[in-house]
């Protein structure tokens, strides 16, 4: 037969914790407080026993410590037990919980250490009358986000143009805020951040291809933050760095390709007009995770000229990006002002690279203004002129100037230039803009980089300068030969 202390002790510690109350049991008698020491006292006069504290709620940061207190007005002989929910902590002084955090202080307060999250629940200190007399405080542990991502591992492998589903939970108290970002750069929606745990991408393309980032926070500490590497596979996509390559005999020449794909995708040279040579035909893969590949011709032969293909293939597809190895000269770049310095004439010049050498320039201007295509080309003037006293830099960049005469006063006129060398004609220049001062206007009215003049350039004698100045004047028709 259990005495009347005993079974109080059963009844705090619940029907379903019968073998911690036991424990219980051992632990008073073993501490002298068994029966004869829980029953000394049982003089009615006794006054009841009761709290000074009152219910609490408290809030902690997590890995701070808190003390809940229990302060008893005429404890008398009855046991002070603290339970978290229904599991027992303490039995009068003993800590009877496999927990080390808990400590009672100042008397039956109960102290927990470094709290956790899952500390956050209901503790109450009970003395075992008849009714038990209860005192029940609310624990909130304040805890920064934390973050699940789905999929767990982290990668999301999809083959180009379906869907992707970005979903992350996050815990933490107070409820965090969440919302997605992409780790470098904007969303594909053009957002800097979604709100909300789910981001959905309704055709992925390989420039979506990144980290993803699901952020929460709540004001505690750092942001909770957790990733998805979204992969994207796709066939291979070959962009060329120049489609027109220019070098010539005895130089060495590279064409660049640049190929994406995913899986990683074997490439490959081929060549339009025969098989490569090894010897002087070099394939490399440079840096740039392996997206850029170049092949390498040296020294250039007259056979090496002509097109080249970088082909590509990957499980899922194959590309092909084409370009052409040219002995013919580069496209001329204008480098005179668009502003000329008189109003009948204009002192034009442009360079061009080519590696071999320059046999004749191809100069065609005309007014453009408001005219259509058919009646700008045949109101356009075209003349060959000879390299004659042309400035030539480093073996290849070729400078040449003119003067244009007899020109219209205060008239914008529009122009192209282009080289010829032994491999042929170059590509036309883009076209290029250039006005003339109106009668009686100074130069200096105009707003304008000064132009050079009508000096010869560097190199160019006097009588080589007169010779192509009195070339264009005669070559070249006036307004009036028109009307």
């Amino acid at each position: 037969m259990r005495t009347a202390s005993e079974e109080r002790i059963m009844s705090v510690a619940g029907s379903d914790q019968r073998a911690t109350g036991t424990l219980l049991l051992c632990l008073l008698f073993t501490a002298g407080l068994g029966p004869a020491s829980a029953d000394a006292q049982t003089d009615s006069e006794v006054p009841p026993p009761s709290f000074i504290t009152s219910p609490r709620s408290f809030e902690a940061r997590e890995w701070k410590d808190v003390v809940l207190p229990c302060e008893i007005k005429n404890r008398g002989p009855y046991i002070v037990v603290w339970k978290k929910g229904r599991r027992v902590i303490s039995a009068r002084e003993s800590i009877v919980a496999r927990d080390t955090r808990y400590s009672l202080v100042d008397g039956y307060s109960l102290r927990i250490a470094s709290v956790r999250p899952s500390d956050q629940s209901s503790y109450t200190c009970s003395l075992d009358t008849e009714p038990l007399t209860e005192l029940t405080h609310r624990l909130d542990v304040l805890y920064g986000p934390v973050v699940t991502t789905a999929p767990s591992n982290g990668v999301l492998v999809l083959e180009r143009g379906k869907e992707a589903q970005f979903e992350c939970s996050a815990t933490g108290n107070p409820t965090p805020t969440v919302f997605w970002r992409k780790q470098v750069g904007l969303l594909p929606s053009g957002e800097a951040q979604h709100a909300g745990s789910s981001y959905t991408i309704s055709e992925v393309t390989r420039q979506m291809a990144g980290v993803y980032e699901c952020v929460a926070q709540n004001g505690l500490g750092k942001p909770g933050v957790g990733t998805v590497s979204l992969q994207v596979q796709y066939p291979p996509e070959v962009e060329v760095e120049h489609s027109v390559v220019h070098s010539g005999q005895g130089y060495k020449a590279q064409l660049v390709c640049f190929v994406f794909a995913d899986p990683q995708a074997e490439v490959r040279w081929l060549r339009d007009e025969g098989a490569l040579q090894p010897s002087r035909h070099v394939p490399s893969e440079e840096v740039l995770g392996g997206t850029r590949h170049v092949l390498t011709i040296g020294p250039v032969q007259m056979a090496d000229f002509g097109t080249y293909s970088c082909q590509a293939s990957n499980p899922l597809g194959t590309a092909t990006g084409r370009m052409a190895l040219s002995g013919a000269p580069g496209r001329a770049h204008i480098t005179s002002s668009p502003i000329g310095a008189a109003p009948d004439s204009y002192q034009l010049s442009w360079e061009v690279r080519s590696y071999s050498p320059v046999l004749e320039y191809k100069v065609a201007y005309g007014l453009g203004k408001n005219l259509t295509r058919e009646d700008r080309s045949a109101s356009w003037r075209e003349v060959l002129v000879p390299p004659t006293g042309s400035e030539v830099v480093g073996d290849t960049l070729h400078r040449q100037q003119i003067p244009l005469t007899k020109l219209r006063p205060a008239t914008t006129y529009e122009l192209h230039v282009q080289a010829r060398n032994r491999h042929g004609w170059s590509a036309v220049s883009d076209l290029f803009h250039f006005s003339t001062l109106a009668r009686g206007e100074a130069l200096e009215s105009r707003s304008f980089s000064r132009a050079a003049g009508l000096k010869a350039p560097p190199g160019l004698s006097l009588l080589a300068a007169s010779a192509a100045l009195l070339f264009v004047i005669v070559a070249l028709p006036t307004d009036e030969d028109n009307t």
